[in-house]
């Protein structure tokens, strides 16, 4: 067995000595003047990538999903047909047309008194006489009900008519005029009458609008017929071809929206003009000729009837070597609906969606406050069913006034329930609810 001695330490000589420096590894790099490590895909993890495939994915899908919205847009507006474009977009629903002109109106008062009786009795007393009167509560603190006759689109017609009523027991009647409409605000576009076609004016008159058509030569025939909000008014014979011509209505007016003629030819008669009156549907409309002029004077519903000539009085003063003053022609506007059950049959019919439209007022008032759109929907289904069921009524010719107002009611009310109405709910709803009102008390059939 070795004997292993310990082997004594190595001892440096003094000139053989080192001295130890101790450095981190930067200090160690600018030592050796190595270039600094780059870091690769800085800030790129894995997760990092993820989220970018996500983003990228939902850009493109984005962008997909508005190539695809562009180009169905672009196939409908150019392979639509007409009538769809305008369903879709309101400003392809009518070309803008020229304002109808207006101007002054001439009416006759005939008697003024405190109460509705006796305006009453004086304008039945000059219908007998065959004038077209009305009666209307004067405006200002000290309202009176007058008896008034017209109007009239000249101050001749007027102090013709004047003089006439003077001679017929009236001695204190006076013509009004109203200029409410004479500057009425008009669009830029130019109101030329055509060549052969009749000048077209609207006039306003104490509660009231007239349109007036002055003819060249006063027509032998006058007829008119209403399907819904159109009037149509057919007169002739002309002395010339009619062009077809349209104007709108000036800004806030709100009983007539649109006027438009056109010529027909009759077979045997020559050519008519026909005049198409785009009404609201309770507006109501009375159509007369006097001499040259057709005028078709337009009311509110609430407005009592106009007093008009009988058949008899026309056809006595209109015979030869009559003495009686010429009298206004009265055209019956004669509604499209025929075969009309009888009124029975009709009141009894019409009992069921008056009642539950009554049922439905409450409930329409606490919607209109509370918004809610559910509510609102099922309200405005309700309504639905119970329009389509009015619409699909046959009124007798005496109650089509309250049909009318009935129909205005349910579709001012609709308005109300219509989720993206944007303006007073309960406002408009309370309109429904006059309009209703009104309604009950226009008839006979139907009462509160």
């Amino acid at each position: 067995m070795l004997n292993r001695s310990p082997q004594p330490e190595p001892v440096l000589e003094p000139d053989q000595q080192y001295a130890v420096v101790l450095l981190n590894e930067e200090q160690l790099n600018q030592f050796m003047r190595k270039p600094g490590m780059r870091q690769v895909n800085r800030g790129y993890s894995v997760p990092d990538v993820h989220m970018r495939y996500l983003r990228l994915k939902r850009r493109t899908a984005a962008a997909a999903a508005l190539l695809l919205v562009l180009g169905a847009g672009s196939f409908l507006y150019f392979m639509a047909p007409q009538p769809a474009m305008a369903s879709m977009f309101a400003w392809k629903a009518l070309p803008e047309a020229p304002t109808l002109g207006t101007g002054a109106s001439f009416s006759v008062t005939i008697q003024s008194s405190g109460s509705s009786d006796g305006a009453g009795f004086a304008a039945n007393r000059v219908r007998t006489l065959g004038f077209p009167s009305f009666t209307r509560v004067s405006p200002g603190r000290r309202q009176l009900h007058q008896a008034m006759v017209g109007p009239y689109a000249s101050l001749d017609e007027a102090e013709k008519v004047q003089r006439r009523l003077t001679r017929s027991g009236f001695p204190t009647a006076r013509i009004f005029v109203d200029e409410s409409l004479r500057n009425a605000p008009r669009n830029e576009l130019q109101n030329d009458v055509a060549e052969g076609n009749p000048t077209v004016l609207l006039l306003a008159a104490p509660d009231r609008l007239s349109v007036v058509f002055e003819l060249p030569l006063e027509p032998r025939q006058v007829r008119s017929r209403r399907v819904e909000n159109v009037l149509d008014i057919d007169v002739g014979p002309m002395s010339a071809k009619v062009a077809e011509q349209q104007w709108s209505a000036p800004e806030g007016v709100h009983l007539i929206e649109r006027v438009s003629i056109e010529g027909v030819q009759a077979s045997e008669t020559g050519d008519f003009l026909r005049a198409h009156l785009t009404l609201p549907e309770f507006a109501r409309a009375n159509v007369r000729a006097e001499g040259r002029r057709v005028y078709v004077d337009l009311t509110w519903p609430m407005i009592a009837p106009d007093a008009v000539a009988p058949r008899s009085a026309a056809a006595a003063a209109d015979a030869p070597g009559s003495t009686q003053p010429p009298v206004s022609r009265v055209v019956p506007v004669v509604d499209a609906r025929q075969d009309a059950p009888s009124p029975e049959a009709y009141a009894e019919e019409l009992r069921g969606v008056v009642e539950r439209l009554g049922a439905v007022k409450p409930f329409l008032t606490s919607a209109a406050k509370a918004g809610s759109p559910d509510v609102l929907r099922a309200l405005d289904d309700t309504l639905s069913t119970l329009e389509t069921s009015l619409r699909g009524m046959r009124a007798p010719a005496a109650s089509l006034d309250q049909h009318q107002m009935f129909l205005s009611a349910i579709s001012t009310a609709r308005k109300a329930t219509d989720v993206l109405f944007s303006g007073d709910r309960s406002a408009q709803a309370r309109e429904a609810f006059v309009l209703y009102d009104a309604a009950l008390n226009a008839g006979s059939l139907i009462k509160p």
